[in-house]
């Protein structure tokens, strides 16, 4: 699934999104988002690719009602990350049922 895309810049827009848009409440030293996916890195990478590319499928579906100025900054910000941008990402990961 988009083997294509860099992991590690698929990596750094994650990381963008969880420490701007994920509530805080829902982050515990044991289930931190970013330290799940790192634990599976170096002996499952075809899991933690698969895992990424879900979470941020989840992550892009949560963005559909921004606005336009919002989507730019974003963007702007993952940028400089070396990260794909919010518009990249919608492009690939917008599901089917979305296009429609």
């Amino acid at each position: 699934m988009f083997a294509d895309l860099e992991y590690a810049r698929l990596k750094r827009s994650f990381e963008y999104f969880v420490e701007h848009y994920t509530p805080a409440d829902l982050i515990t030293p044991g289930s931190h988002p970013i330290k799940q996916l790192e634990s599976d890195e170096p002996s499952r990478m075809s899991r933690a690719r698969r895992a990424l590319t879900m979470a941020i499928a989840d992550l892009v579906d949560g963005t559909q009602d921004f606005c336009r100025e919002r989507v730019s900054e974003i963007d702007r910000d993952l940028q400089k990350r070396d990260a794909y941008t919010l518009s990249f990402l919608r492009e690939h990961f917008t599901r089917r049922r979305d296009k429609i």
